[in-house]
C-alpha cells in the first residue's frame, strides 16, 4: 500500500471539497477550503502512521517491545529476563565463625554489592558462601580469583573473600533483535526428537547466549554422529567478540541435558554427556586493502569512516551455516562482495578505487572464496583493519 504524503493528501482533500461545492478555492493560504484540506490531511497522516505501526506489530519480522513479547508468547517463546551474577566465594575465618546471610560484600573490581544466599559457619579455616549480585546484568560479573571486601567486619573472619566459582553469569534483558531471532526460529523451524533446532533452542534459552550453532560431530571432526558440538556465541555485553566464558558454556550444557523447569532429561535416548561438546565460537579478524582511493579531500575522512562502518557491519553479519537448520547462507567472503560494499559508498560520493584485497594480514591476501568453518565468525581487525595504498 502506497501511503500518501501530507501534501498529497491535502491536494486530494482540496480537490474533493472543490468538486462537492462546484467551485475553485481562492489561492490564498488562509482560504477556508485550503485550511480544511490541510487540517484533514494532518489527521489522515496520523491515522496512516498508526495503521502502519499496528500492521507492523502483527509480524514477528517488524514487531517491537511488548507487541513482540505477545507474538513470542503465542509460540511459547518468552523474552529472557535480566539475570544477576551468582558466585561462590571463600572467606578465611576461624572454625565455627558464623557468617549471616545479612552481611554484604563489595567487588573490589566493579564496586557492586553481593549478598549471601544463605548463612554459613566456617570450617577448615574458611567460610564458603554463594553470593548474588545486587544488580542484574553484566555489571556484577567477576572472574575466578577476583576479590570482594566484607561490608561489616565479623569477629573471627578476615575482611577479603575470593571468588572460587561462577554459578551464574549476569546478563542484560534480551534485546528485541536477539529475541526476534528466537521467535522466528520457532516459527520457521520444526523441532522434535533432538534435532538441530532443538539443540539451538535449548542453548539459546540461557541468558547471555545470543546465538548457537549446532553441528553433528566433534569440534574438529564435523559430521560424525552420535557426537554433537554446539558452538555458543555470547552477547556482546559479556564479551565484545561474543566469546563465551566457561561459566556460560556450563549453563548451556546444563540447559541442553536437563529441562530447567521440569528436571527431565532432554537428550534423546542413548545419548550422554560424553558425546556432547559445548564450545565457544571463535572470531577471525580480516584485513582489507584499498588501492588508489580517489575522493574529494574535503570529505575523504568522512568517506573512510563510512567505509569502515560498512565493513565492520559486513564482517559481523557473517555466520557459519548449519545445513538443514539455517534459511540464509551467509558464510562466504569474497573480494567481489567487499568491492560492492565499498563501491556503493564511493559511487554516492563521486569517488573511486582501482583494487581491493582482503586476508588474514596485510600483504598476504587471498584470491579465493573464504568460507567460515563451523563455530567460526568474522570481524574487521580492531586496529588499522583497512589500509589505503
Amino acid at each position: 500500500m502506497n501511503i500518501p504524503s501530507t501534501q498529497e493528501q491535502s491536494d486530494q482533500n482540496l480537490a474533493n471539497l472543490e468538486s462537492r461545492i462546484g467551485q475553485d478555492s481562492p489561492l490564498a493560504d488562509k482560504a477556508f477550503l485550503r485550511v480544511v484540506a490541510i487540517m484533514e490531511a494532518m489527521g489522515y497522516t496520523s491515522l496512516y502512521k498508526f495503521a502502519v505501526n499496528r500492521a507492523n506489530q502483527n509480524l514477528a519480522l517488524t514487531a517491537q517491545d511488548e507487541d513482540l513479547d505477545k507474538l513470542g508468547i503465542e509460540y511459547g517463546v518468552t523474552r529472557k529476563a535480566a539475570e544477576a551474577a551468582v558466585l561462590t566465594i571463600s572467606l578465611p575465618a576461624d572454625n565455627g565463625t558464623f557468617i549471616p546471610a545479612t552481611i554484604d560484600f563489595t567487588g573490589d573490581a566493579n564496586g557492586v554489592r553481593y549478598f549471601p544466599n544463605f548463612s554459613t559457619i566456617a570450617a577448615g579455616g574458611v567460610a564458603i558462601l554463594d553470593v548474588t549480585a545486587e544488580e542484574t546484568g553484566v555489571a556484577g560479573n567477576l572472574q575466578i580469583n577476583d576479590t570482594l571486601s566484607i561490608g561489616t567486619q565479623i569477629p573471627g573472619a578476615e575482611s577479603t573473600a575470593t571468588v572460587t566459582a561462577i554459578l551464574n553469569i549476569g546478563a542484560a534483558e534480551e534485546t528485541n533483535e536477539a529475541y526476534r531471532a528466537r521467535v522466528l526460529d520457532e516459527i520457521r523451524s520444526e523441532g522434535g526428537g533432538g534435532n538441530s533446532f532443538d539443540y539451538r533452542k535449548w542453548a539459546q534459552e540461557v541468558a547471555g547466549v545470543i546465538r548457537a550453532y549446532p553441528f553433528a560431530g566433534q569440534p574438529t571432526i564435523i559430521g560424525t554422529p552420535p557426537d554433537r558440538t554446539v558452538f555458543v556465541e555470547a552477547d556482546t555485553t559479556i564479551d565484545p567478540d561474543g566469546i563465551a566464558p566457561p561459566a556460560l558454556l556450563d549453563e548451556v550444557r546444563d540447559s541442553i541435558t536437563t529441562d530447567p523447569l521440569t528436571g527431565l532429561t532432554r537428550q534423546p535416548l542413548g545419548l550422554t554427556d560424553s558425546t556432547l561438546w559445548v564450545e565457544s565460537i571463535s572470531r577471525t579478524a580480516f584485513y582489507v586493502e584499498i588501492t588508489n582511493l580517489s575522493v574529494d579531500i574535503a570529505i575523504e575522512a568522512a568517506v573512510k569512516a563510512e567505509i569502515e562502518t560498512a565493513l565492520i557491519n559486513y564482517f559481523l553479519s557473517l555466520a557459519p551455516f548449519v545445513s538443514g537448520l539455517d534459511f540464509d547462507k551467509n558464510d562466504t567472503i569474497t573480494a567481489l562482495t567487499i568491492s560492492d560494499i565499498v563501491q556503493d559508498i564511493l559511487s554516492a560520493r563521486g569517488g573511486s578505487a582501482t583494487d581491493i584485497n582482503f586476508g588474514l594480514s596485510f600483504g598476504i591476501y587471498t584470491s579465493t572464496i573464504e568460507t567460515l568453518d563451523p563455530g567460526e565468525k568474522a570481524k574487521l581487525a580492531d586496529t588499522n583493519g583497512i589500509a589505503y595504498v
